[in-house]
C-alpha cells in the first residue's frame, strides 16, 4: 500500500480459506474468510463502524445460487489496531476473520 495511491477508508479481501468435509452427497465444512478495512489516522471511527457493519452482515444464513452458509457471532473475530509499518504514518485497521458453516 505504501507505493499506491488510493483513497481511504477502503476494504481489501484478504485470504480465503476452506475446510472440507464432504460425503457422497453434499459438501460440508468451513469458509474461513480475512477482510482488512484502512483508513488514515483521523478515521479511528469510520473503521470500527466499517468493521462492525461488515461483522454483522455475515451473521446469520448466506445463500447464493448453490450455497448457503451460516455465520455464527461466536466463530467471528474483529481486532481495531493502529498501524506504523508505513514510515511517518498511522493507519487505522480493522481486521475481520469470518468462519461460515457450508449448509
Amino acid at each position: 500500500m505504501q507505493n499506491e495511491n488510493v483513497p481511504y477508508p477502503f476494504v481489501v479481501v484478504g485470504s480465503l480459506q476452506t475446510v472440507s468435509n464432504a460425503t457422497k452427497t453434499s459438501i460440508n465444512g468451513q469458509v474461513i474468510l480475512t477482510i482488512d478495512c484502512w483508513g488514515n489516522s483521523k478515521m479511528q471511527l469510520t473503521i470500527s463502524r466499517m468493521v462492525d457493519r461488515i461483522f454483522h452482515a455475515a451473521i446469520g444464513t448466506i445463500e447464493t445460487t448453490n450455497y448457503r452458509f451460516f455465520g455464527k457471532v461466536s466463530a467471528h473475530e474483529k481486532q481495531l489496531l493502529q498501524d506504523t509499518s508505513v514510515p511517518n504514518t498511522v493507519l487505522n485497521r480493522g481486521l475481520l476473520t469470518l468462519r461460515f458453516e457450508i449448509m
